[in-house]
This record gives structure tokens, sequence and C-alpha cells, in this order.
């Protein structure tokens, strides 16, 4: 299927101002709203003009980690450092992805302090590359159940981590980080051993939902920078269909993945991490 244009995207990703939305009670509401007219999104690489222009940072080498699922080890190095240097054009950003497939929130904390491995790859502890800013995903996609508890227990995981943060690593920059929403209709279409009805997906993806949002109550409650692709990503109730992998209908596509790294790069600039 043909790439849509979105001549509006980059507009819309200026304009977007996350909103607190607290978190009430995680009941799935199986009731779909009906859509508002489908947002338009630039491809890759687009000549459209970015008015993003660099603050500080010149000349810098920018150890940038990035802590999460899949959804962030499937996230295209090149793509992202192509949105890294549309913001910041002087800075020479050494992004380091600890995606670990498969893993929840809680399993975060080891990589910040501790050597892991990972696809039969040992990486060295997140505290040992000295880094400069990390950027927790949410674990949404390996999130613990559409419960209170559950909810909780990644609120407890988040404290958690950005204490060891704050504490092991004063110095370091903390950005939260909410990613592309799913949707409904084909999620998970395509990946290996997965075999979900109609219902099962409305039921998964509305949880996934409500950990997206938690992550994004989490920063505001914390007053914390947060990188929000998850708003942006929807088309009424579901994620737009362009912005996911058309092979397993779960991880980010190329465009998913430029919405995700311009968001954060933006919210890189907006809260003015680097100096």
């Amino acid at each position: 299927m043909p790439l849509f244009i979105i001549p509006l995207y980059y507009q819309l990703l200026e304009a977007y101002h996350p909103q607190s939305n607290n978190y009430s009670s995680p009941k799935i509401n199986l009731v779909e709203t009906l859509p508002s007219p489908k947002p338009q999104v630039l491809g890759i690489n687009s000549s459209t003009p970015l008015n993003t222009p660099s603050i500080g940072g010149d000349g810098k080498i920018i150890n940038l980690v990035l802590i999460g699922d899949s959804m962030i080890d499937t996230l295209s190095q090149n793509i992202c450092q192509q949105s890294l240097q549309k913001y910041y054009p002087t800075v020479k950003f050494n992004l380091l992805k600890y995606g670990y497939g498969s893993t929840n929130i809680e399993s975060a904390s080891k990589r910040l302090n501790e050597t892991t491995t990972y696809l039969g790859k040992e990486n060295p502890s997140v505290f040992s590359q000295n880094p400069d800013i990390i950027v927790i995903e949410s674990f949404a996609y390996n999130n613990f159940g559409n419960s209170q508890k559950g909810i909780d227990r990644q609120s407890q995981s988040l404290t958690k981590i950005t204490d060891l943060i704050k504490t092991e690593s004063p110095k370091t920059k903390i950005i939260l980080a909410s990613t592309i929403a799913p949707n409904s209709v084909s999620f998970a279409n395509g990946a290996k051993d997965i075999y979900y009805s109609s219902l099962e997906k409305i039921e998964k993806t509305a949880t996934i939902k409500l950990y997206l949002q938690n992550i994004i109550n989490f920063a505001s409650k914390n007053n914390l920078p947060l990188s929000d692709a998850f708003h942006p990503s929807l088309f009424g109730q579901n994620g737009l269909e362009e912005l996911i992998n058309s092979t397993d209908n779960i991880h980010p596509s190329n465009l998913g993945t430029e919405l995700f790294c311009d968001t954060l790069a933006k919210s890189i600039l907006d809260n003015q991490l680097i100096n």
C-alpha cells in the first residue's frame, strides 16, 4: 500500500503541548469513538523546512541512552540520528539503544548498573557509558495487565529508576517517553506465533494505551521532561497504520520511527537538556 503523504505532520508536532490527563481507572472502554478527520504526516526525508533552530551544544558529543523494550530495539539508528540532526545540526550524538525485547519495566534498573546480555551481545552498564541523557520509554507493550495494581507497578518502577539515576548519575538528564499507539484492528497481524481474536486485539491495545497514558501522567506529576509520541500517533482511538510496521503490526515503521525520534529531539530542545 503506498505511503500516505501527510503535510501537516511537523506543524502538528511543533504545536503539540501534552496535557495532563489524570489516570482514574484502568477499566477498558470497548466503545470506539468516531474518528476526527485524519491528520496528515510527512514522509521520511521530507524537504519541507523545519522552524527548529539549534539552541546551544555546538561541537558537543552527547551520550544519549534509550532504555525500553522492542519498541526501542527496533528503532532505526539512522532515522533517529537524522531526527536529532534536524534539531541539533552541530551536535554529535552517540546513540546507545538499550531496548530489550519481551522485557518489562522492572528489568530496566539492572541495565543501569550491571552488565547485561541481549541476543548474545554483552552490554556494559548504562552508568559506565557516562550518559548525558537517559530516555526511559514506557514498556507499555510489555505491561502488567489491565488493573490498578499493574498500573501502580509501572509507576513504582519509574520512581525506582529515576531515583537510581538521580543518585548514581546526578549530572545525567532524564526524559520519559511514550511510544506510538497500537492499532486495535490490525494489532500483531503477521507477528510470529501470535493469533489474537478481534476482541483480544481490542483488549490488549486498550491496555497498552493505559500504560502509555500513565507514563505521561507520571512525568507531569513528578515534573519530569516528557517525549510524547503516543498522542500525535493517534487517529481517533487507534494508532495510524502508516506509523506501524506492516510486517508484524506492532513495532514502528520508518515513519513511526521518525515520529518517535522527532518528538524526542524536539522535547530535548524544548526542555533545554543540552546547553
